[in-house]
């Protein structure tokens, strides 16, 4: 049975082929369905369990958990429990207050926010992600600015910053951890010439290979490190080779 509304309505618990909201919508109970729609106004108290798409469009907020096949937002939307797809794409501003997870991928265009822990197997950002807690991922792109509470653990991390987001973390571990500033050509660039902006790491980096640059951070480890410059470093450890520009400040160097 397909569940569809266009003007206001209730949908309350049970299961479903294919729910359709472009209306004015509450929900209450556990909502089983194939796919789920919604391109009006969602006010839910539910778990929703999706066998396939969820695609939101409309302005969306609810109480409960989210899962799905692939999970698609464009828009401005809120969860306040956790949410589990495969694939989750966000063109707007996304917010999640419990833990997120992905099997597949994560990509986001604007604004994601995650009051638990973050985990996706490949994680592309452009533009600002704000975890509370850990974000683990095997691949991650990020343009524009991180702030998370805890760990960034990425096997391959790779971070332009720009001037529109803070960007901080506790530590951050992974093989390959690239930091820097973004080189395109945006017209405030044309304009005004390329700015510097930091990422402030307020425990240690580790890695086999480092490239930071408008960093700072107590301790840096890694088998090949470069410091670029502006990076405020207390102590760099390395066990093949070490690179410091002049214009980055560290406190010690030691091989080990």
């Amino acid at each position: 049975m397909d569940m569809k509304i266009a003007g206001s309505g209730v949908i309350t618990a049970g299961e479903y082929d294919k729910v359709g909201i472009s209306g004015s919508v509450k929900s209450e109970g556990l909502i089983r369905c194939k796919e789920f729609r919604c391109s009006g106004a969602f006010s839910g108290n539910s778990d929703i369990e999706c066998d396939g798409d969820m695609h939101i469009s409309g302005a969306f907020s609810n109480r409960g958990t989210l899962s799905s096949k692939e999970f698609y937002v464009s828009g401005s939307a809120k969860n306040e429990g956790r949410l589990s797809s495969d694939i989750i794409k966000v063109s707007g501003a996304f917010k999640v207050e419990g833990d997120c997870a992905s099997d597949e991928k994560i990509s986001v265009s604007g604004g994601f926010k995650c009051g638990g822990t973050l985990r996706g197997a490949e994680v592309k950002i452009s533009g600002g992600l704000k975890v509370s807690g850990d974000f683990e991922a095997e691949d991650a792109y990020i343009t524009g600015g991180i702030s998370c509470g805890g760990l960034i653990n990425a096997e391959n991390l790779r971070i332009e910053l720009s001037n529109s987001y803070g960007s901080k973390a506790e530590s951050i571990g992974g093989s390959k951890i690239i930091i820097e500033n973004y080189r395109g050509k945006g017209i405030v660039e044309k304009l005004f010439g390329r700015k510097k902006f930091g990422f402030a790491v307020s425990e240690s980096i580790e890695g086999d290979e480092i490239i930071i640059e408008h960093t700072s951070a107590k301790t840096v480890t890694g088998k090949y490190v470069m410091i670029g410059e502006d990076c405020d470093i207390g102590l760099v450890q390395y066990s093949e080779s070490v690179e410091i520009s002049p214009k980055a400040k560290v406190g010690r160097c030691e091989k080990i």
